[in-house]
């Protein structure tokens, strides 16, 4: 197998054995590529010390088109990985990133994401953003324990300290897949990118046990609520005007499937197939975890 290209300047030196390595592996190297993901890994020393680079344009958030301005994640099964995924890579990538919620949110890992912000704490947000690139902003902790919500007042004054603000706008009571309720979802007002996620792990499950909001899905869907969950019907909860495209039309909308490591490969396609049939939105497989995506087709 040939070895990696030489970046003169850049690189003083490659490691062939991991890059060798690295082809094998899902996700990494232009082999796995041509199987579908584009995203890699690249190991790489630099004066006797190892570390990682990832390109940005192998990244969850180019797969997505997030661009500056607001993106509203809506959906269950990885809503908040994802947030958290996209967070971190524009962060890494020099750019100052927000995370919110609009309705409610499990609170962040301190020692990884930095304390969570007082909305009004313009300059407490903006601090963290230069020392990080990263600020974790949302109003006070209810009974449960989760963050609540922002106004569109604060996106907008978020909008004047950071690049991209990223906000869970519902809520999943951590089931892997949902259909909204009449108030959801909340999107703030200037949302330019709603991404829905659902998990596949929900597949082939009834759907009262998978479902958050589930006799509302069993009404829409016209089943029963301790019906196995079809590729087709989940589809339905993504794609349908009532679905997770709710609240969508005028803004770029794209589907996350996640947990695709643990869905037959089968199912993923029937899923994909059953959206493209109905709309054009850009559907990406995913296994969060794993740092995994790729862009699904239609062969």
């Amino acid at each position: 197998m040939a070895g990696p290209p030489f970046a003169a300047g850049i690189l003083p030196f490659y490691y062939t054995a991991v890059w060798d390595r690295l082809q094998a592996k899902p996700g990494g190297g232009p082999l796995a590529q041509a199987a579908g993901f584009r995203y890699t890994e690249s190991y790489i020393t630099d004066a006797g010390k190892w570390g990682k680079e990832q390109a940005m344009n192998e990244t969850l958030s180019s797969f997505l088109g997030v661009r500056p301005g607001v993106t509203a994640l809506v959906g269950a099964g990885g809503k908040t990985t994802a947030m958290l995924t996209l967070a971190e890579e524009l962060a890494k990538a020099g750019k100052k990133v927000i995370v919110t919620t609009t309705t409610h949110m499990f609170l962040p890992e301190e020692q990884r994401y930095g304390p969570v912000f007082s909305p009004e704490d313009t300059a407490g947000i903006a601090a963290a953003l230069e020392r990080t690139g990263l600020a974790v902003t949302a109003g006070p902790m209810d009974a449960r324990g989760k963050l609540t919500g922002v106004s569109d007042k604060q996106v907008d004054n978020f909008l004047t300290l950071a690049d991209y603000v990223l906000a869970e706008a519902d809520g999943s009571r951590r089931l892997p897949c949902k259909t909204p309720g009449e108030h959801e979802p909340a999107l703030p007002a200037k949302t330019g990118l709603v991404v829905a996620v659902l998990g596949l792990s929900s597949l082939g499950r009834p759907l009262e046990e998978v479902c958050f909001r589930a006799e509302l899905a069993v009404r829409r869907l016209e089943t029963q609520p301790d019906s196995p969950l079809t590729p087709e019907q989940l589809a339905r909860l993504a794609a349908e005007p009532w679905g997770l495209a709710k609240g969508s039309e005028g803004r770029r909308f794209v589907i996350l499937l996640n947990q695709s490591d643990a869905c037959d490969p089968a199912d993923l396609r029937r899923v994909v197939r059953a959206v493209k049939e109905t709309s054009s939105a850009r559907v990406v497989s995913a296994a969060l975890k794993k740092k995994e995506w790729k862009e699904e087709s239609i062969c």
